[in-house]
């Protein structure tokens, strides 16, 4: 079955905002990974002082709240990773791209020009929508991976802290 340009057009935009929806949800998951933290470490630091206090040449409590930093500090990193894509990778000039519209063809006059010839195109437009697809899959590919290790990262995150406030409750008890 060959599709009409019509239903060939609406394949392409809506794949075009598929990509963008998932982008928007690996940002929108790694910012809350970084609110949980923010949250969480809130009320750490509020009773650090007297743990601290408390545990000051406990080793084994030591290691544990260093393995916990250690876990979160990394789950923040890939969530911070997330916001900030790196796509490597050198492709043509495209005048869906944002950055090439305002650095490759010249003043707007020209743009306007290039981009009516590249939509009166079917060839061309498809082309340049193609390629806009593969590079927001690999955008997506990027961030969807970053914020699944975040995630990955937080869950291991409560071994040392469940570790943490066991043998703290052990302690205390004891």
């Amino acid at each position: 079955m060959k599709l009409g340009l019509e239903e060939k057009s609406f394949v392409y935009i809506e794949t075009l905002k598929h990509l963008t929806n998932l982008n928007r949800a690996s940002e929108i998951k790694a910012g809350l990974v970084l609110t949980f933290y923010g949250i969480l470490l809130g009320v750490v630091f509020q009773y650090l002082t007297k743990v601290i206090e408390s545990f000051s040449n406990d080793y084994i409590f030591i290691i544990l709240t260093i393995m916990w930093v250690m876990l979160i500090a990394v789950s923040i990193y890939w969530s911070f990773k997330c916001f900030l894509p790196h796509v490597e990778g050198s492709y043509k000039k495209n005048v869906f791209f944002f950055q090439d519209a305002v650095t490759n063809y010249g003043d707007i006059d020209s743009f306007v020009k290039t981009f009516d010839k590249v939509v009166s195109d079917d060839e061309t437009l498809f082309d340049q929508l193609g390629q806009q697809i593969f590079i927001h899959s690999k955008i997506v590919k990027e961030k969807l991976r970053d914020v699944n290790r975040s995630v990955k990262y937080l869950a291991f995150s409560f071994v040392p802290l469940l570790s943490l406030l066991l043998y703290s409750l052990g302690k205390i008890a004891g």
